[in-house]
C-alpha cells in the first residue's frame, strides 16, 4: 500500500474498535492447533480419573509482552472427586507454565541482547526497545529469568550452529580467545579449599577455539583449558571433517597455536596449512603510528623500510624470507630512525617464528575472519567479566555464534547481508 510516494509501514497499523486502539495478536502453534497468542486453555476433566473439575479461585495473571502488560483473567481448578483431589490450572498460550514473561517477549529480549551486545545484568534498556512502539515501556526480564532462558536455548543453538548446511571455498580458519570463567569463592567451595594466585590464574581462564569460514560463518568450536594438548582438539576437527567432508577442505588456517597445528596434522594430515599474518602486519603498522601518528609523516626512507618489512612477513619460502631479511639488515646501517631499530628487532623476531612454519610447508594468509568474530565476542567479555560455570559458557558461546551467524553486517561490502546470506552466493565447490 502506498499513499503518494511513501510506503505504508503494515506493521504499525492498528484498528480502532468502539474509539480503542486493537492490535491482532498472531497465531502460534499450541499442541499440534494454530490458536490466538494469550488466548485462555481451559481443563475440563481430571487427568488422573475423568471426573469434571469445579472452580477453586479466579485470579488475574499479569504477564509481560512486548504488547504491554497484559492483565488475563484465569481460573484454578479442583477435581470434584473427592478421593481424587487434583489441582489444575488454566493455561495461556504462549506462556510457559507460572512465567510473568511470555515465550515471545522472552525471545525477543534474546536476541536484542546478543545483537544490542549487552550483559545479563544490563538488558534494561535493550527490552525497552520492544514496547517503544505503543508508547509504554514494559520492564525487561530480570537477569535470572534471561539466564535460564540463555540456557535453554544454548542447547538449540549448539545443535542449529552444527549443522547448518554451508557453502565454503575449501578454507576454514581457526584460533583461539581466552575468557574468563568460574567465580573464585564459588569454585573454592566446590573444592573444598581454597586457591593460591598462581594457581588461580591456571584455573580461572578457559580458550574458546572457534572454527569459521572465510566468510565469517562459525561452524563449531570447543571450550578448553587455556594451553590444551594437541589431542583434546581432535573431537573438534573430526566433527568438521566429518561435517565437510574431507575431500572439500582445501586448506587451514591458523596462528602459531601448537595444538591447532597438531591437531589438524592428525586430523587431515594431506591438507595445506597456512599460519595468520593479520596481526603481524597490524603490530609492525602499530610501532610507526605510535611514534608518528601519521604514516604519511614518516620520513621516506622508513616508509621504504616498512613497505620491505611487510614483505618479509608475507615471504611464502625460507630463501624469500632470508633474502629480503639481508636487504633490512643492509638498509639500517644507512641511518634509519630509532622507530625501523625497534621495527627490525620485531621484524626478526617474526622471521625466526614464521622460518618454522614456512620449513614445514605452511603458507602466510591475511584474511581477518578471527579478529572480526573475536572484537564481537570481546564487547560481551568486557561486560560480563566472568562466567561462574563451564556450562553457562558453552551455552552462552553456543547462542552468540548461532546469532552471529544470522546477524547482518552494519557496515563494508556486505552490510544488510548475514554470513550465511554470504555463503549461499558461494558456488558449491
Amino acid at each position: 500500500m502506498v499513499k503518494g510516494n511513501v510506503k505504508i509501514n503494515k506493521k504499525k497499523a492498528r484498528r480502532v474498535e468502539d474509539g480503542k486502539i486493537v492490535k491482532d495478536l498472531p497465531l502460534i502453534n499450541y499442541n499440534g492447533d494454530l490458536l490466538p497468542l494469550f488466548k485462555v486453555i481451559t481443563p475440563s476433566h481430571c487427568k488422573e480419573c475423568g471426573s469434571k473439575l469445579h472452580i477453586k479461585k479466579s485470579r488475574k495473571r499479569y504477564v509481560l509482552s512486548s504488547y504491554e502488560t497484559l492483565e488475563i483473567p484465569v481460573n484454578y481448578w479442583q477435581c470434584s472427586n473427592g478421593d481424587c483431589d487434583s489441582y489444575y490450572t488454566d493455561d495461556i498460550v504462549g506462556v510457559t507454565g507460572s512465567n510473568n514473561y511470555n515465550d515471545e517477549y522472552l525471545d525477543k529480549l534474546f536476541y536484542t541482547r546478543y545483537n544490542s551486545k549487552t550483559s545479563l545484568f544490563n538488558t534494561r534498556t535493550a527490552g525497552e526497545i520492544l514496547t517503544g512502539d505503543l508508547g509504554k515501556k514494559t520492564r525487561t526480564a530480570c537477569p535470572s529469568t534471561l539466564w535460564k532462558y540463555d540456557q535453554a536455548k544454548g542447547a538449540i543453538s549448539l545443535e542449529k550452529l552444527r549443522n547448518t548446511n554451508v557453502q565454503f571455498d575449501g578454507t576454514i580458519y581457526c584460533d583461539g580467545y581466552w575468557v574468563k570463567n568460574g567465580w573464585r569463592k564459588f569454585l573454592e567451595k566446590s573444592r573444598g579449599r581454597e586457591f593460591d594466585e598462581s594457581e588461580w590464574k591456571r584455573v580461572r581462564y578457559k580458550s574458546i577455539y572457534v572454527v569459521a569460514t572465510s566468510d565469517k560463518v562459525v561452524l563449531d568450536f570447543a571450550i578448553t583449558e587455556r594451553r590444551p594438548p594437541y589431542f583434546v582438539l581432535i573431537p573438534l576437527f573430526s566433527r568438521i571433517k566429518k561435517r565437510l567432508g574431507k575431500n572439500s577442505i582445501k586448506k587451514v588456517v591458523s596462528d602459531e597455536d601448537s595444538a591447532i597445528i597438531n591437531a589438524v596434522s592428525n586430523v587431515l594430515p594431506d591438507i595445506q596449512n597456512s599460519f595468520c599474518v593479520f596481526h603481524q602486519l597490524k603490530n609492525l603498522s602499530r610501532i610507526y603510528l605510535d611514534d608518528f601518528r601519521y604514516m604519511d609523516k614518516v620520513p621516506e626512507k622508513d616508509r621504504t623500510f616498512y613497505g620491505i618489512g611487510k614483505k618479509l612477513i608475507m615471504s611464502e619460502s625460507v630463501v624469500e624470507s632470508t633474502a629480503i631479511l639481508k636487504k633490512l639488515e643492509k638498509m639500517l646501517e644507512k641511518g634509519l630512525t630509532h622507530t625501523s631499530k625497534r621495527a627490525m628487532n620485531f621484524l626478526k623476531d617474526k622471521y625466526n617464528k614464521n622460518r618454522k612454519l614456512l620449513e614445514k610447508g605452511f603458507s602466510p594468509e591475511t584474511n581477518n575472519v578471527m579478529e572480526q568474530l573475536f572484537s564481537f565476542i570481546n564487547d560481551f567479555v568486557f561486560q560480563a567479566k566472568s562466567f561462574k560455570i563451564l556450562s553457562g559458557l558453552k551455552n552462552w558461546a553456543s547462542n552468540l555464534f548461532y546469532i552471529w551467524n544470522n546477524r547482518e553486517f552494519n557496515t563494508g561490502n556486505f552490510a544488510g547481508l548475514s554470513p550465511l546470506q554470504i555463503s549461499k552466493q558461494l558456488k558449491p565447490g
